[in-house]
């Protein structure tokens, strides 16, 4: 019994969080209409994708987005999330953030799910360094 109210009390939670963090991505768009998002939720409306990047990530990916790495070796186990880093080294030899993602889950369908909304958020001119993902590998070079 306590194992069932553990569970539920953490899936309330969850779906708040969800709620809430949509919220927040709405009043960052309100606040600069060139910050980018896409939220996928779940049928129980809890996060299932999710993809953000603010204007100034958009400029930087412009001016300095021939190549940029994605990375998933981040797993927030609270929410059972996977969080994705798009991220450029600019001309001063600096890591520079170009857009965030969270997963639930690091399958084809999720990169794809992704990939169609980065590539025309950035202007569609990138090549992506893929070498550590093997979900992602799969769907850029399939075999």
């Amino acid at each position: 019994m306590r194992n069932y109210i553990k569970r539920e009390v953490r899936n309330v939670l969850e779906l708040e969080v969800a709620k809430e963090f949509g919220k927040y991505l709405l009043r960052m768009k309100e606040k600069n209409q060139n910050f980018f998002f896409e939220l996928k939720l779940e049928d129980d409306q809890s996060i299932k994708l999710a993809f953000w990047a603010d204007a100034r990530s958009r400029a930087a990916c412009e001016y300095f987005g021939y190549v940029i790495s994605f990375d998933t070796t981040y797993n927030t186990n609270r929410y059972n999330l996977v969080f994705g880093s798009f991220v450029r080294v600019n001309h001063y030899s600096q890591s520079t953030l170009l857009g965030c993602a969270l997963m639930k889950n690091e399958d084809i369908q999720s990169f794809k799910w992704l990939f169609e909304y980065w590539l025309p958020c950035m202007g569609g001119n990138t090549l992506i360094n893929v070498h550590r993902c093997k979900g992602l590998s799969r769907l850029v070079c399939p075999q």
